[in-house]
């Protein structure tokens, strides 16, 4: 059937007029996604592209928002699950130990990038009994700015404003509101109905004519089909192949980019303003997407997503901190007039993050190629050289003030992330490099990959408070320092790391192993949430120190935050944990639990049934 954690009871998933983030599952075809509601609810979705401007936003704003609903009229209780090894959403109603409605959700996706199908397909079934259901469709094609106009005919109705469309076909009878199609209608016992939501188009056809049974088919095939190419049978599998399908539809089929999630401005802190649109790839998670795949046999993917990234690179002739996903976008940052989901306000487009400078970006990039090489890619001579010019550019940079890799929105510093991380290019360059054959400038490099250590172990480490900082003079310990033995700047064993993670402890975790950023102003509103990418690293840690009981409870413990679906977003709640917060399902946390799982997976089998403590 799919992951199952129990019953919900949809009246209890309400927050004002929000349903939870972790209320959601979300359906997905390599073009774009849809967050689906357990309470039927289709609240978010870009058409055509991940990038696009929605059409179902009312996660956003509930009032002005769009949005396509079906449900029960009674109060029932909520099953959603995936079908196995598939991205195709179920969602079932259920009264008295009875399914009595039936939503299947799914994107149509194709394994040809020149084909697209931007459409919504929902099967809606009453199997046991009578139900009765509303129905109701909102569309918005500019955040509530445009006017639109309703055309029906005897198929469905079609929506337009400006040139754009959204049509809805189906055999249900619905009534034409002012700015809606809705209706109140009963399902008999035992029947079912198609409804086909579709962007772009200037006419509406029968519900036959779109052949959902056809494209469920072969999107059920194409999930299990890609899947099977999954080599993991270890421990944790349902939540390593989970991952791996939410990571596989976040790619952008047509130039290989993929977006770090499918939203925007879900806001890390409700009320806050720490809301961003996270429709972009990062040029720092590229190192996690290669490693990542490469752990569980997806090596065709590692390559493609590398070699696509570094074309797009080197055609811009420059290293960007993020990049969009298609030529049709740019990466301004603007506000929109909506209140926030749970008046969490401002809502961004685009990202103000592009301008800034992340040295650690360059460091990702060799990084992601040393992997690669790691796992078995060809590193060709095209490549190589490509990693010279980025070093070349690095050892220049390095040793300047940067906006770290949290993005502060403050005056730059000597942030010691971006300083080991720059290391980890030249080490790991020179290892690469020499193992392969290539010629470089091996003496610069080792140089410079000196100069680094010896900066950081002399600025970097504060003997007075016995940790690595956050930034060269700082008193305060930083979340990322984590990642520090993981690039093998230093062993998890060194004193000086396992002082520091003491004070990283005591002053970042709480006792559910979660973990924020840091805590020093960032000159942003309201406090840090806690960062579950931190706490992935940190079992990576534990593993490193041999203390395999800890790792094993601790990534368990995480485990049981993600939602009933196995997905997570990119943030919870610090002082309330099982809260999601931040833009979902997030990538990079998704990335986590995956290494995280095929690292401890491998050390326990190492070690048999003896954790040490």
């Amino acid at each position: 059937m799919g992951s199952y954690r129990g019953l919900h009871n949809i009246k209890n998933t309400y927050s004002s007029d929000y349903l939870k983030i972790n209320d959601h599952g979300f359906i997905v075809n390599n073009r774009t996604a849809a967050l689906v509601g357990m309470d039927g609810t289709v609240d978010w979705a870009c058409f055509p592209d991940f990038n696009s401007n929605p059409v179902f936003d009312s996660i956003l704003d509930a009032h002005r928002g769009g949005y396509f609903k079906t449900k029960p009229l009674a109060a029932c209780n909520v099953n959603q699950y995936y079908e196995e090894f598939t991205n195709i959403l179920i969602t079932e109603f259920i009264n008295a130990n009875k399914v009595v409605l039936r939503l299947t959700d799914f994107l149509p996706v194709s394994g040809y990038s020149t084909i697209n199908f931007p459409e919504i397909h929902r099967f809606i079934e009453a199997p046991n009994s009578d139900i009765e259901i509303a129905v109701d469709l909102k569309p918005d094609f500019n955040f509530g700015a445009d006017h639109i106009k309703i055309h029906e005919n005897r198929y469905g109705y079609l929506f337009s404003s400006k040139g754009k469309t959204l049509g809805i076909s189906t055999n249900l009878k619905l009534i034409k509101g002012k700015n809606n199609v809705y209706n109140n209608l009963t399902l008999k016992k035992g029947t079912y109905q198609w409804i086909v939501i579709l962007s772009g188009v200037r006419q509406i056809g029968s519900v036959e004519q779109y052949s959902s049974y056809d494209r469920l088919e072969e999107s059920r095939n194409y999930w299990r089909s890609w899947t099977g190419k999954i080599n993991y049978s270890g421990l944790y599998y349902d939540y390593v192949l989970r991952s791996a399908l939410t990571l596989k539809g976040l790619f952008y089929e047509p130039t290989g980019m993929m977006v770090a999630a499918p939203t925007t401005s879900l806001p890390e802190i409700i009320g806050g303003e720490r809301n961003w649109d996270y429709r972009y790839t990062w040029i720092r998670d590229t190192a996690y997407v290669i490693e990542s795949l490469s752990l569980i046999g997806l090596k065709d993917e590692a390559s493609k997503f590398l070699y696509d990234l570094m074309a797009i690179v080197q055609k811009d002739s420059k290293v960007r901190t993020i990049y969009p996903i298609n030529s049709m976008d740019d990466t301004d940052e603007i506000e929109i007039n909506f209140s926030g989901y749970m008046d969490s306000r401002p809502v961004r487009i685009g990202n103000k993050a592009s301008d800034q400078l992340q040295i650690d970006q360059y460091g990702s990039i060799v990084n992601a190629v040393f992997r690669f090489y790691e796992a078995g890619g060809l590193v060709t001579t095209y490549l190589w050289d490509f990693i010279i010019e980025i070093l070349d550019t690095l050892k220049d940079l390095w040793h300047l003030p940067d906006s770290s890799i949290w993005e502060f929105r403050s005056e730059p510093k000597h942030y010691i992330y971006s300083k080991f991380i720059s290391w980890t290019a030249f080490h790991r360059a020179i290892l690469m490099g020499k193992s392969l054959g290539y010629r470089a400038p091996y003496r610069e490099w080792m140089k410079v990959r000196g100069e680094i250590r010896v900066e950081i172990m002399e600025k970097g480490y504060n003997s007075g408070v016995h940790a690595f900082t956050q930034y060269y003079g700082s008193d305060e310990v930083d979340g990322s320092i984590l990642r520090m033995p993981l690039t093998g700047f230093i062993k998890a064993t060194d004193p000086k790391f396992i002082s520091t993670m003491e004070k990283v402890e005591k002053e970042l975790k709480n006792r559910d192993g979660i973990f924020i950023r840091y805590k020093n102003d960032d000159g942003l509103k309201g406090k840090d949430n806690g960062f579950l990418l931190l706490s992935f690293w940190y079992v990576e840690d534990l593993i490193l120190m041999g203390r395999l009981k800890d790792a094993k409870q601790t990534f368990e413990n995480l485990l049981s935050y993600s939602n009933h679906l196995m997905l997570f977003s990119e943030e919870l709640n610090f002082t309330d944990s099982n809260e999601m917060l931040g833009n979902f399902p997030q990538a990079i946390t998704h990335l986590g639990v995956i290494r995280a799982a095929v690292k401890l997976n491998r050390a326990m089998r190492k070690k048999g049934s003896k954790f040490n403590k």
